[in-house]
Formats: structure tokens, sequence, C-alpha cells
């Protein structure tokens, strides 16, 4: 899984945007890892896994091991925000030009 500086910025950009749309306060970072999303009661730690694959952790917890960018974003929604409405979130691709 390519994991550059570009890469990084846009899944952090995509993770907060799906936070924002489900009305959660949080914020993503990037580490040496993968993400940190923090909320007022939870901190969760996204951990990319290859060749492609996401694995989520809370504390020494392990919440899920997801075979792309939607299970992810699933998990997620359940883990802080199952009361938003449940959806398809499309993620579109920005134009080069």
């Amino acid at each position: 899984m390519l994991q550059d500086t570009a890469w990084r910025t846009r899944t952090a950009s995509v993770l907060s945007g799906a936070l924002r749309l489900w009305d959660v306060a949080a914020t993503v970072q990037c580490d040496d890892d993968g993400f940190i999303v923090a909320t007022g009661g939870a901190t969760l730690r996204i951990v990319p896994r290859a060749p492609h694959g996401w694995m989520i952790v809370r504390g020494a917890e392990t919440l899920g091991v997801l075979a792309g960018m939607p299970g992810l974003l699933r998990q997620l929604r359940e883990e802080l925000a199952p009361q938003a409405k449940r959806g398809r979130l499309i993620i579109g691709a920005q134009s080069l030009l």
C-alpha cells in the first residue's frame, strides 16, 4: 500500500470528512504507524495493513480488521456515531486539471 505524504493527507481528509458528516467532534492525526482519531471519550488508532486493509485499535483491544475503506468507515461510524443515519458515503476523485 502506497503510504506517501499525499496518501496520508488524502486519507486523513476522508476520515475527517466522514466524522464531520456524522457530527462527531474529533481530530484526526497522522503518525508513523497510521492515524489517530481522538474524541472526548475515545482514542482510536487506525493502522494500514498490507497489501490492503485496515486495523482499528482502542487501547489494547482490536476492534476490527477490515478489507477496505468502506469497511473502515462503517466500523468507525458504529464505534463513534451509532446514532448517525446509515447510508452510502460517496468518496469522489478530484480532477487533476
